[in-house]
């Protein structure tokens, strides 16, 4: 007895006006269609599968590819300051060495930087160690300026060049009568008006008459340090001056207390008078 053939009817409507039409299509045929319709959407779908795996393989290449060259600037960029930091290191190494033997604080012979670089290619460290040693370079010209500063301020050499007719400390009275007084300086005789050079950088701080000194400067130089320069013809500073070591602040004279033409020259600490020969003869070493 043959099977019941099945039909199944799809009903088809153009627009609204137009008149229906009936198609019947045996079962078979529409589970062929179905089969058919089935096996192709698998193969679209594979195919979109397989397109997004191909465009996320491309995706992550360039992916690695721009981390890549990102590593590639950052070695890049490594590198160079690794070259800098040396190069800072090796700046500082030599100005230090120099500094150090200008200044005495280190024999020429033997003046040595004492820190290295860093071991590795750590660059925090490095820059912890380059900054290191910048400060220590600071820190050693600061002591190399104040040096350098209170060298020009130390009274050294001749205010005027002639012969000590008196030196520092006791001696016999030069108008006579006998007796023996203190005397605060040196007497160094030249001719009437020969120039009177400051020994050392300062400020004047007094500029005129003052008792036995008669026309006298006195320069503060700092540190506790005055000079102070008498007897003189002619004044040639005014108090406020900043004056250099060597540069002329009078002249020789009588004027005060006074037998003849020289300059009496003194050296204070404290206001208390030293020897000037101490700071003379550092000119003849």
């Amino acid at each position: 007895m043959n099977e019941e053939k099945r039909f199944y009817t799809f009903v088809f409507a153009p627009t609204a006006s137009s008149p229906l039409r009936k198609f019947a299509v045996p079962h078979n045929a529409l589970y062929v269609i179905l089969g058919f319709a089935a096996v192709g959407f698998l193969t679209i779908a594979y195919g979109a599968y397989k397109l997004s795996q191909h465009a996320y393989v491309v995706a992550k290449l360039n992916l690695m590819q721009n981390e890549n060259r990102r590593l590639r600037g950052e070695n890049d960029e490594v590198k160079t300051n690794m070259d800098r930091m040396q190069g800072r290191l090796a700046a500082i190494e030599t100005t230090s060495r120099k500094l150090a033997e200008v200044s005495g604080l280190l024999p020429a012979s033997t003046a040595t930087m004492g820190a290295g670089g860093p071991s590795g290619n750590d660059i925090p460290d490095l820059e912890q160690t380059t900054s290191s040693l910048e400060l220590q370079l600071r820190q050693l010209k600061d002591v190399f300026d104040k040096n350098q500063v209170k060298l020009a301020s130390t009274p050294s050499g001749w205010p005027v060049r002639g012969y000590i007719t008196d030196g520092f400390g006791a001696r016999s009275n030069p108008f006579g009568g006998g007796g023996v007084e203190t005397h605060p300086g040196l007497d160094i005789s030249a001719p009437f008006g020969t120039g009177i050079n400051a020994t050392a950088d300062g400020i004047v701080i007094f500029a005129g008459v003052h008792g036995g000194y008669g026309n006298v400067v006195v320069v503060d130089h700092g540190y506790g340090v005055t000079t102070r320069y008498a007897h003189m013809s002619r004044i040639d500073a005014q108090v406020g001056d900043h004056v250099t070591r060597n540069k002329q602040i009078g002249a020789v004279g009588s004027t005060g207390r006074s037998t003849a033409p020289h300059c009496h020259y003194e050296v204070r600490l404290q206001d208390r008078p030293v020897n000037p020969m101490s700071y003379v003869a550092t000119a003849l070493r």
